[in-house]
């Protein structure tokens, strides 16, 4: 699978809640064995081809491309804008990485080291397995695609890496998913479609449908692909659960006369909400310290032709729509003009804090939201006109 440009800062996001990850400063002589490793490496790769054997979950750069064993062989990803792959010394721990970069980076990272030789990169390298200095891997990074980020900033195309893990630009080894390689279907179930496979974290995934924008926290209606990590996936024994107190389910209300929908929430760590039109699904979902997601819930009503209605509904229009920012266990929206007469149903969204729907660990599970169904019948003696519907402010 090829893949074309960076996503920057997407993926070095993943590992937000995991400060252990961040290393220690490296002693001047661990600097000095990373220089001299990778100038090592970076000879020894020049001798591999993409027939060479290898070991699976080994990182290696194959004729100037990044390649990681795969079931025995290597798969190959162009370093694209230039980039050429080669093993670079890291800063902050003991090791080397193996990404795609420059020649000047490549040299100019090597002599900081203080290690003295050969620093140039090779056509074809790799993080053996039985190296000791390989602690660290990368996946190929690729300069900034201006035309599908649409006007956003999006990265500079610098592969620097600074020992932060918020600001590298290259896939830190310890986040690596190698079950992403595997498309499933080594367990067959019948109807069952292959997955989507890739040796980098999908981090470049983005690029391969040029048509659509980069999300970059917006709201695009008419659809965009989003490069941000799913993030912390919250514990079977966490998952978010919700029921409405308020209306009754199968209740009758009074048309046009104000009412407060009351909704209870477990299992979500609630008053966590960004800007939903500047953050919109920029972010990974987190959890608090009790494994509880942290978020918002919102609550939708719709109006249906009747509560026997089998018509699938318009997620385009609807009667009242409120986000519930507020923290608490239950949770409310004030329907300040009530509704017009007619048959309803309530839902409630939970969400993460940066809207995106909560992510468990199981598949099978209860419904994380509540829906309840009422009527609003007609004030007595009054057959005429119905009110006004209720808007509600989309975050």
């Amino acid at each position: 699978m090829k893949f074309s440009a960076l996503v920057v800062l997407a993926f070095s996001l993943a590992v937000s809640a995991r400060p252990q990850l961040y290393p220690r400063a490296a002693s001047k002589a661990d600097v000095l064995s990373n220089g001299q490793d990778a100038i090592a490496l970076n000879q020894k790769f020049k001798t591999l081809s993409a027939t060479s054997k290898c070991t699976s979950g080994e990182n290696a750069c194959v004729n100037s491309q990044f390649a990681q064993c795969v079931n025995g062989k290597f798969v190959l990803t162009k370093c694209n804008g230039g980039l050429i792959c080669a093993a670079l010394p890291l800063v902050n721990s003991r090791g080397t990485s193996v990404t795609c970069t420059t020649q000047a980076d490549v040299n100019a990272r090597i002599a900081a080291t203080g290690a003295k030789g050969a620093s140039s990169s090779s056509g074809s390298s790799a993080s053996s397995s039985g190296s000791k200095t390989s602690s660290s891997s990368a996946a190929p990074a690729a300069t900034n695609n201006a035309a599908n980020n649409k006007g956003g900033k999006g990265n500079t195309g610098n592969n620097n890496n600074s020992g932060d893990l918020q600001k590298s630009l290259t896939l830190d080894n310890s986040v690596i998913a190698k079950g992403f390689a595997n498309n499933g279907q080594d367990q067959p179930t019948a109807g069952q479609v292959p997955s989507l496979t890739s040796t980098n974290n999908f981090i470049n995934f983005c690029a391969t449908v040029p048509n659509l924008p980069i999300t970059n926290g917006q709201q695009i209606k008419t659809g965009s692909c989003n490069p941000a990590p799913m993030g912390v996936i919250a514990a079977a024994t966490n998952i978010p659960s919700a029921k409405f107190t308020f209306p009754d389910n199968l209740g009758t209300l009074q048309e046009n006369t104000p009412f407060t929908i009351k909704l209870a929430v477990k299992h979500l760590e609630t008053g966590h909400f960004t800007n939903a039109n500047e953050n919109y699904y920029s972010a990974p979902q987190v959890v608090n310290s009790a494994g509880d997601i942290q978020g918002h819930s919102h609550v939708v009503i719709e109006q249906i032709s009747s509560l026997n209605s089998k018509t699938p509904g318009d997620p385009t229009k609807f009667a009242f729509f409120k986000g519930l920012n507020a923290g608490g266990s239950v949770l409310s929206a004030d329907v300040t003009a009530g509704l017009p007469a007619g048959v309803y149903r309530a839902a409630s969204i939970n969400t993460a804090a940066n809207h995106q729907p909560c992510l468990v660990a199981v598949a099978q599970h209860g419904s994380m939201d509540d829906m309840i169904y009422f009527t609003v019948k007609k004030a007595a003696g009054n057959p005429g006109k119905n009110g006004k519907n209720n808007g509600g402010k989309n975050n």
